[in-house]
């Protein structure tokens, strides 16, 4: 293997372990960092506000292909869970016009919820690529955290057993 190979498999190694914290590494619960965003139609949503329900928080980008790749997957979760208790929200981190997060939307028919995502939000949260998703149990504590994209048996799995 060449050395430059090595470098960008290192490279892409850290991305994804380097948002573990020491207590998500120890299997210990994180409190999720509260946060107020704007929906499509201008609502205010509050994470906090969602207590007792689990809430599935997808960071995600109109341009990004493994964010698209997951729309349909998120949009049965939501269909099949949303009635059981679990809340879908859509952190979208588009740069360009929110005009064409909503374009989207509209176009992909996504009924779960979609917030104008920020840089603090972001960073609290600490991604650092996207889609990145974490599950947040009815207590609003962060229970597992997804980077890259994830199987959906396995983040079914864990809604169940949260639910």
């Amino acid at each position: 293997m060449s050395k430059k190979a090595i470098v960008v498999i290192s490279i892409i190694a850290l991305a994804l372990f380097a948002g573990c914290t020491s207590k998500e590494k120890a299997g210990e619960t994180a409190a999720a960092p509260d946060f107020t965003l704007q929906d499509l139609s201008g609502k205010k949503v509050r994470l906090a506000d969602l207590k007792g329900k689990v809430v599935l928080l997808e960071f995600w980008a109109t341009w990004c292909p493994p964010c698209r790749a997951e729309i349909p997957t998120i949009e049965r979760l939501h269909a099949q869970y949303g009635s059981k208790g679990l809340t879908v929200l859509a952190i979208a981190l588009d740069e360009g016009g929110w005009d064409e997060v909503k374009a989207f939307v509209t176009e992909h028919k996504i009924s779960y919820t979609v917030l104008k995502g920020t840089d603090d939000v972001s960073t609290k949260y600490m991604v650092r690529l996207i889609p990145s998703t974490f599950l947040v149990d009815k207590e609003g504590n962060i229970k597992k955290r997804y980077m890259g994209g994830s199987s959906s048996e396995a983040v079914e799995q864990d809604i169940k057993a949260l639910l």
